[in-house]
């Protein structure tokens, strides 16, 4: 694999919910489960995938509550990790979220997750909250840091 190689993002489909099940489970220590995607598509949730080679290589899910489009989970396989994927799939969803009329995309990530958060403050999010115990941890719970992007008509 190679850096040059192309990489498209279209939305995802059923079909791809059992591979971004194995993402999840290989990147979380409490992973959303086949069942969880499942059920998250049975009710709507949306997103994006990222393809390479063919291959699923990232993905992100969403909901969309009256012009508030939520990201819910997102995860890049770790063998694409640190090439800018998730950095792709953030701003293919902004785009995405200001088009269908979303004026803000929120998520909740990790107090412990610095290179996420990190990411997030780089393509403007803002923090604007803690939820207090909201993750499961290995001991115990860990807070949750509440993130916004304002969007506009632009896609950003």
């Amino acid at each position: 694999m190679t850096d040059s190689l192309s990489i498209t993002f279209r939305p995802f489909e059923e079909t791809d919910l059992p591979a971004m099940a194995d993402i999840e489970a290989d990147l979380q220590a409490f992973p959303w489960t086949a069942l969880q995607f499942i059920q998250s598509f049975s009710e709507g949730h949306r997103g994006l995938v990222a393809m390479a080679q063919g291959e699923l290589i990232g993905f992100a899910v969403t909901q969309m509550v009256l012009d508030e489009l939520s990201l819910l989970t997102l995860g890049v396989r770790r063998d694409w990790q640190r090439r800018g994927i998730a950095r792709q799939l953030v701003q293919a969803l902004t785009e995405q979220a200001s088009e269908q009329g979303a004026a803000v995309l929120m998520l909740e990530v990790r107090k412990s997750n610095a290179p996420a958060r990190s990411l997030y403050r780089r393509l403007g999010f803002v923090e604007t909250g803690v939820r207090k115990g909201y993750y499961r941890a290995e001991e115990g719970r860990e807070d949750a840091i509440l993130m916004a992007l304002t969007l506009d008509e632009g896609g950003r």
